[in-house]
């Protein structure tokens, strides 16, 4: 049985015995309202901005992995993936 079903059979006991106690308990059986997820704050990874990453990288070698990601709005742990050359072939979005 799944909760539902199981919800509904308790609820059906309480009628027949007349609990109100279970009824209460069985109609707290149930699902919790979907929370809305934050909309992605990074950039999409397309092949420009991995070439443009790469071509930063290049002309700034000391600059940390980190702060590229920053100056490009994009998740940490994609900036060294565009510069290793990880998901050459597609797009993905940069959000964890």
């Amino acid at each position: 049985m799944r909760i539902p079903q199981i919800r509904e059979r308790l609820i059906e006991i309480a009628h027949t015995l007349g609990n109100g106690e279970i009824e209460r308990l069985a109609n707290k059986l149930t699902r919790r309202p979907t929370i809305k997820r934050a909309m992605p704050v990074s950039r999409t990874m397309t092949a420009e901005l991995k070439q443009e990453i790469r071509e930063y990288h290049k002309a700034h070698p000391g600059v940390a992995q980190t702060e590229i990601a920053k100056l490009f709005n994009v998740n940490q742990g994609r900036a060294p993936e565009a510069l290793r050359g990880k998901y050459d072939d597609t797009s993905i979005r940069l959000s964890s």
